[in-house]
C-alpha cells in the first residue's frame, strides 16, 4: 500500500532561469509570490514563509513552487497529481506568455511511503555474518545526465518502506513519462512485493 505520496516537478534552466518575470507572470494567475530580482547580475529570492518561491490556492488543495538558484530550476510541488498538472500547466502558461522556450532539462520526482514486504530480500553471509538484504535501486538509462528513471527503495521499519522515484531528460521525455506515473508505481510496487494492492488515487 502507497501512501503519503507527494510530487515535485523541476524545470531546469540553468544559467538562463529568468526567475523574476516567470513569478510576475504568476500573479496574474492566482499566484502568491516571494519577492525576486537582480543583485549584482544574479538572481536572489526572498521567499514565501516555508520557504516557497511561490504558492496558488486551489479548492482541492495547495500548489507551492520551489526555486533552486543554483541550478537554475523552477519546482512544481503538490501532493496530489491532479494539482501537479494544474501548477505544470499555470508555469507552462507563464513561459508561453514570455516568449521562453522548453527548459532544457526537467526532472519528476515522487516520493512515498510503502508498507508491505519485500518479498525479494535474501539471506547474505559475509564474513561469517548473516545479513538480509532487503530494498533496492534500479536504473534504467541515464537518470541524471542523460534521460532514464531511477527507483530507490529503503526500509524504514518492520513492513515499511520509503520509496524515491525519479524521471530526468527532455521536457517531452518527461512529460511522457509522467502522463503514464500511475501505472509505473503500481507495477513497481507489484514487482516489490510480488503483486500487492499498490496505488489508485491517480
Amino acid at each position: 500500500m502507497i501512501y503519503g505520496i507527494s510530487y515535485i516537478y523541476w524545470l531546469v534552466y540553468g544559467s538562463s532561469l529568468d526567475l523574476p518575470a516567470i513569478l510576475g507572470r504568476l500573479v496574474g494567475l492566482g499566484y502568491e509570490i516571494g519577492r525576486a530580482g537582480y543583485r549584482e547580475g544574479a538572481v536572489y529570492l526572498d521567499p514565501l514563509p516555508g520557504g516557497y518561491a511561490a504558492r496558488r490556492v486551489y479548492e482541492e488543495g495547495i500548489v507551492y513552487l520551489l526555486a533552486d538558484l543554483q541550478r537554475g530550476a523552477l519546482g512544481v510541488f503538490s501532493e496530489g497529481y491532479g494539482l501537479l498538472n494544474r501548477g505544470i500547466a499555470d508555469v507552462s502558461r507563464a513561459l508561453m506568455e514570455l516568449s521562453m522556450p522548453e527548459p532544457p532539462r526537467a526532472e519528476l520526482h515522487v516520493s512515498f511511503g510503502l508498507a508491505g514486504e519485500d518479498c525479494r530480500k535474501e539471506k547474505v553471509s559475509i564474513s561469517g555474518i548473516e545479513f538480509v538484504r532487503t530494498g533496492l535501486v534500479l536504473m534504467s538509462g541515464e537518470p541524471q545526465g542523460g534521460e532514464g528513471i531511477y527507483v530507490s527503495v529503503t526500509p524504514v521499519g518492520t513492513g515499511r518502506y520509503m520509496a524515491y522515484l525519479v524521471v530526468g531528460g527532455g521536457w517531452q521525455y518527461v512529460l511522457s513519462h509522467m502522463k503514464r506515473i500511475g501505472d509505473l508505481l503500481n507495477s513497481l510496487v507489484g514487482y516489490f512485493v510480488c503483486g500487492g494492492a499498490g496505488f489508485s488515487g491517480i
